[in-house]
């Protein structure tokens, strides 16, 4: 039996690592999942249903196990964010704008590891989007020591537009 943890994955990562595993498994074999938040295993759950893959599951403490046993072929063109309540846009052209270098309000510690985790899934998403547009403090994710870099030139590379506002820059005093 293979053991996939997301735990501390957000949506929709656990919904994409859960399709990656299932297809480095053969049919019949097992997969156990430890997910530790409600909305990524009602996530997970429908979209292993809708696939028709028997699945249990039990919860320990605040880790749900979700044992599954791979029962036919989920097909390449199964959109795993399509299953995420919280998906981002269906259309595969969109552009986000990120306006400040945390997410939400209220704690900064959890805007600063929120953002951190959605830009970070941005990659691993089957729908990426064609442009992320940085300005006010949000260009501190944009900058060489920013904890989101690799995933945003991951991103470049792969053909999403990085804009990085210049008036912001010169604000900030960060234009070089």
């Amino acid at each position: 039996m293979k053991t996939l943890d997301a735990q501390g994955k957000m949506c929709p990562l656990p919904l994409i690592m859960t399709k990656k595993a299932l297809g480095e498994i053969s049919e019949n074999e097992t997969l156990e999942i430890l997910i530790d938040n409600e909305t990524s295993v009602k996530n997970v759950s429908r979209f292993l249903e809708e696939h028709n893959m028997s699945i249990s599951t039990e919860k320990q403490g605040n880790v749900f196990r979700l044992k599954v046993n791979k029962t036919g072929i989920i097909p390449e063109e199964a959109i795993a964010e399509d299953y995420c309540e919280t998906t981002a846009p269906v259309s595969s052209d969109y552009v986000i704008a990120i306006q400040k270098n945390k997410l939400g309000q209220g704690n900064d510690e959890l805007g600063e590891l929120l953002i951190k985790g959605f830009i970070n899934t941005l990659p691993e998403i089957d729908k990426r989007p064609t442009t992320l547009v940085f300005l006010n403090s949000g260009i501190f994710l944009a900058l060489k020591d920013s904890l989101v870099i690799d995933s945003l030139s991951k991103l470049e590379n792969e053909g999403t537009k990085i804009l990085v506002c210049g008036t912001c820059l010169d604000y900030y005093k960060k234009k070089e």
